[in-house]
């Protein structure tokens, strides 16, 4: 038994040396593995003989294309951390960036690369930046003399951007290249000591909503469709521009966001999906639905009077909604320009579209309807909903506990009276 035991050891394989496996026929493979790495080639053989013959030459190069993969690799490695801000930068814009950002997530870190951080740390090298570096350059964010145009100081929302691309920077640089053993943008110190909140939008209530979508309808009636969208069901900006017929169901009376449309320098206008990847569908009321069938057929009668010259869809389906009057596809920038000049004139140049969303979830919260219901239609987590307008549910906790006060009274009265 101990011989049999002490020939088993003496045919195996030395450790590092990988294995060979008959796969069917005359085709065999031998894997190795070196340095962390595994690799496999499938090669013929007629015999086992010549199958165990012929594998050793080929292990050899096996693990020699391992070895030298890896140098060129790790030489790779040592040019990448060498390079400065800047440079890395560039190689985040080139490798990682078009592939997992979206584009307008993109030109955002693109601005901030080029206006925020560039001038300030660009030449430092990524090895050498310290949490301590990075609040330095927060807190220089954070004077009149770091913005290129206007006057004043950077937003703080801006600031809170600018640290949010330099921590996916070298996210990229620890995580993915390895290049890096530590994230300094992770560090607590490194954080930008600003309000992380953006600036909250002036509340509008119902009547001053309805009297600027009343002054759309007057004066812009080529933004009016996307302007009374955005106040009767709080879409986002591009989720109005990219509504289509096909979305609208005036049987069920309801509304499907599907896509949104976005608009950057490199890429021009692009459909993409909503912000959060979902469609959710919203109910309108008689109304918003008969203001709908109005626009649809001035929109059909637009179609007919362009004849070949619609730049629309091909059927009638599938024209945009707040199509532009030939029914090309609508440009954010343009609808932007046209409703700050709309706002301007309607005396209340506080109003965006996001403002008009804002006011739409604000109105829903005072109304009196759960979060959950909002957040379905507004495209919300109900966590964000509640973090963000906060103020107005703090309304409603006031209400729902005078409410109780005036139950509990009336149980009392009820008991007395008994």
């Amino acid at each position: 038994m101990t011989s049999t035991n002490d020939d088993t050891k003496a045919r195996r394989r030395p450790k590092g040396s990988g294995s060979l496996r008959h796969l069917d026929g005359d085709r065999w493979q031998v894997t190795v593995k070196a340095l962390g790495q595994r690799t496999s080639r499938v090669f013929a053989a007629r015999t086992a003989t010549e199958a165990h013959r012929n594998a050793d030459s080929i292990r050899v190069e096996l693990l020699a294309n391992l070895k030298n993969g890896t140098t060129a690799a790790d030489a790779a490695r040592d040019v990448r951390q060498s390079w400065t801000v800047e440079q890395y930068t560039q190689h985040y814009f080139a490798k990682w960036a078009p592939y997992h950002l979206a584009a307008t997530t993109r030109q955002r870190y693109k601005t901030l690369a080029d206006n925020q951080v560039a001038p300030f740390i660009g030449k430092r090298k990524m090895s050498e930046i310290t949490p301590s570096d990075l609040s330095r350059l927060y807190a220089t964010l954070g004077t009149p003399e770091a913005r290129k145009r206007g006057t004043g100081t950077l937003a703080p929302l801006t600031i809170w951007h600018a640290h949010t691309f330099i921590e996916a920077l070298f996210t990229f640089a620890v995580d993915v290249e390895h290049d890096f053993e530590k994230n300094p943008a992770r560090d607590k110190s490194a954080r930008p000591q600003v309000e992380r909140a953006g600036r909250k939008p002036q509340a509008m209530d119902v009547a001053e909503v309805e009297r600027f979508v009343a002054s759309a309808r007057e004066h812009s009636p080529a933004i009016y469709p996307a302007v009374m969208v955005s106040a009767y069901i709080g879409a986002r900006r591009g989720e109005a521009l990219a509504l289509r017929w096909s979305d609208i169901d005036f049987k069920s009376g309801t509304v499907t966001l599907r896509r949104s449309i976005a608009q950057t320098t490199e890429d021009g206008i692009i459909v993409k999906g909503t912000k959060t990847g979902k469609h959710r569908t919203i109910p309108l009321d008689d109304d918003a639905l008969q203001e709908i069938r109005e626009h649809q057929k001035r929109q059909r009668e637009q179609r007919v009077a362009f004849g070949k010259g619609w730049r629309g869809a091909t059927t009638p389906a599938e024209d945009y909604v707040c199509a532009n009057p030939d029914g090309s596809t609508p440009d954010p920038l343009v609808y932007s320009g046209s409703f700050r000049v709309l706002a301007k004139n309607h005396g209340g140049s506080h109003i965006t579209p996001h403002v008009l969303r804002h006011a739409w979830v604000s109105q829903m919260i005072a109304l009196g309807f759960d979060a959950v219901t909002i957040a379905a239609m507004s495209g919300h987590s109900p966590d964000v909903l509640l973090t963000t307008y906060a103020h107005a549910f703090d309304d409603r906790k006031r209400d729902a506990m005078t409410a109780l006060g005036q139950a509990r009274k009336q149980a009392r009265e009820a008991r007395i009276g008994a």
